[in-house]
């Protein structure tokens, strides 16, 4: 009896050493399945949502380069902002102000990003966190892609080629300093000196692509701006970076005008009335 029992606990020993054994391999491997999994999950997320205005790794465009972003922040608080950047923003959250300051003052869009999806944007950050964050623009040769032509980007801003994918054409809802008066819509941003305000040509270029403002999403989302019309809007908007001289010029020619006018027709009023005050008087 003695003997089958020092068997048994022999034989348990044994499959319990080598349990133990796979058992550090086996774990490890599948939480580094999972994360793999959810990094890439991310990267298609950021693909799809953040490239218009985000990096990793490649410099800072409309927002900052989000390499070594989980190094310098939270995971929890990425998470959050992730999803709700007009919430943190409102409720003045310290770091949130700090990047809206010094990134002019352009909010982060809601996105509508659940919760899933920004714990798989985080682990994609996460996976690509050993790269650094360029400090420095890439060089023009290397950033924009497509050369694009600003005599082609301002009649596709006016309309007068329209998009191939039958886009909206910008000049119905913004207005820009080059554009003839009386200029174009008022319900989106003057446009002028849009470039500087995005990083340039490769900024607008990433804003063009990816469309993060909610209110021209159902615009473009399946009316995309082809590569070229990227390219060839941001070519104009980059060269039309100065004050808007003509539409100033244009409403002070006007203000003058309707004085004239004004001036005029009360000039022809008084005149006419003492004509009329004068007829009376010869009748007597």
């Amino acid at each position: 009896m003695k003997t089958i029992l020092t068997s048994l606990n022999w034989k348990a020993t044994a499959a319990a050493s080598v349990f133990a054994l796979f058992l550090p391999v086996t774990f490890p491997s599948s939480l580094a399945a999972q994360e793999n999994a959810a990094a890439a999950q991310g990267k298609a997320i950021f693909e799809a949502k953040c490239v218009a205005c985000h990096t990793v790794g490649g410099g800072d465009l409309v927002g900052p380069d989000l390499a070594g972003v989980t190094v310098r922040r939270d995971a929890e608080w990425l998470n959050r902002f992730i999803r709700q950047p007009d919430v943190m923003i409102r409720d003045k959250d310290s770091t949130a102000i700090g990047l809206l300051g010094k990134y002019s003052n352009i909010a982060m869009p809601n996105l509508g990003i659940g919760k899933s999806d920004a714990a798989a944007l985080v682990a994609f950050f996460a996976a690509n966190g050993r790269k650094k964050a360029q400090t420095v623009q890439p060089s023009a040769a290397t950033s924009v892609q497509l050369l694009g032509s600003a005599s082609a980007g301002v009649v596709l801003f006016e309309g007068s080629t329209p998009f191939q994918n039958r886009g909206t054409q910008c000049f119905a809802c913004h207005n820009i300093a080059s554009i003839s008066p009386p200029g174009g819509g008022s319900l989106g941003p003057d446009l002028t000196g849009a470039a500087k305000k995005y990083g340039g040509e490769r900024g607008l270029i990433g804003v063009l692509a990816g469309i993060p403002f909610p209110t021209m999403v159902p615009i473009y989302m399946d009316h995309p701006l082809l590569p070229q019309e990227q390219a060839d809007l941001a070519a104009y908007l980059g060269a039309s970076s100065g004050s808007p001289a003509a539409m100033i010029v244009f409403v002070a020619c006007l203000g003058v005008w309707v004085m004239a006018g004004l001036y005029m027709i009360l000039y022809s009023l008084w005149h006419r009335r003492l004509g009329r005050v004068r007829a009376t008087l010869q009748a007597r």
